[in-house]
C-alpha cells in the first residue's frame, strides 16, 4: 500500500520555531502572516503598491501560468492579464510559519483557494484550485520581505455559476494535465494564451507524478532555507 500520509524523512527543519515559542518571535510570525495574507487581499483588489511591499528586491514568483519570473514582471503580467479579461481571485484559509531561532529567516505556508472566472460559449463558471502558498521570507534591516513565492496545487474543480449550464470539457485532453490543477490548467491554456507548466508541486496523493517529486522538493527547499543554506530558485537543494 502506498504511503500517502508521510512527508520525506528528515525534511522537517528541526531547529525552526513554530507554535508558541518566545514572545518576540510570536510577534514576528504575526507580521509574516499579514504579509502572506496580503497576496490575495492586495492582488485581488489591485492594490499594487501594497502588493509590492510583500517582496524584497530581486524576489521571484512561480505560478502555473507565469512560470518563474521576477515579482515585478509578475505584477506587470497580472495587470496585462486583467486588462485582457483574466479574472483570478483568492480565498485564504489560515497559515503557519516556521521561523529561525535568530528571527531572520522564515517559511510561511498559507492555505488558500485560487478561483478563476471563465465565460466560454456563453457559459459562466469558476474553476477553484485548493493550494498552499509557500513564502520564503527574510528580515533585512528590520524589514521582512519575500525572496520566493511558490505553491503546492492540491485539487481543483469546476463550479458553474448557473447549475443548469455547465462548460464542455474534452476529457481526454484534460487527462493530460496534472491532477492538482487539471481544470485550472485546461481552461487557462484555452483562454489566456499561455502554456501552463506541468510540473508544479502537487499533493502527497499524486503518486507516480512529477508533481509529487516537486511536492517533496519544495519541502526540502524550505528546510534548506531555514537551515541557513541559502535559496536557489532553479536548482533543487540536496537533502
Amino acid at each position: 500500500m502506498a504511503d500517502l500520509h508521510s512527508l520525506p524523512a528528515g525534511s522537517r527543519p528541526a531547529e525552526a520555531i513554530r507554535n508558541n515559542g518566545p514572545d518576540n518571535l510570536v510577534i514576528e510570525r504575526a507580521k509574516l502572516r499579514e504579509l502572506a495574507e496580503g497576496w490575495p487581499c492586495y492582488r485581488d483588489a489591485c492594490e499594487w503598491e501594497n502588493f509590492e511591499s510583500i517582496f524584497h528586491p530581486n524576489a521571484h514568483v512561480y505560478t502555473t501560468w507565469s512560470g518563474r519570473v521576477a515579482y515585478a514582471d509578475f505584477i506587470a503580467a497580472s495587470k496585462a492579464g486583467m486588462d485582457k479579461g483574466a479574472f483570478i481571485m483568492h480565498r485564504c484559509h489560515g497559515c503557519t510559519t516556521d521561523i529561525s531561532p535568530a528571527g531572520n529567516l522564515a517559511v510561511t505556508k498559507l492555505k488558500a483557494t485560487i478561483t478563476q472566472r471563465f465565460v466560454i460559449d456563453g457559459v459562466e463558471f469558476d474553476v477553484e484550485a485548493d493550494c498552499r502558498f509557500c513564502f520564503f521570507f527574510e528580515k533585512i534591516g528590520g524589514r521582512w520581505g519575500a525572496r520566493l513565492v511558490r505553491h503546492w496545487y492540491e485539487k481543483d474543480k469546476i463550479l458553474p455559476a448557473n447549475p443548469s449550464r455547465v462548460p464542455k470539457v474534452d476529457e481526454e485532453k484534460a487527462k493530460q494535465y496534472p491532477p492538482g490543477y487539471r481544470y485550472l490548467a485546461y481552461f487557462q491554456e484555452l483562454t489566456m494564451g499561455v502554456k501552463v507548466l506541468m510540473d508544479m508541486p502537487g499533493h502527497r496523493r499524486h503518486v507516480g507524478t512529477e508533481n509529487l517529486e516537486k511536492h517533496d522538493f519544495l519541502y526540502w527547499q524550505a528546510k534548506s532555507w531555514l537551515d541557513g543554506k541559502g535559496l536557489d530558485v532553479q536548482v533543487p537543494p540536496t537533502a
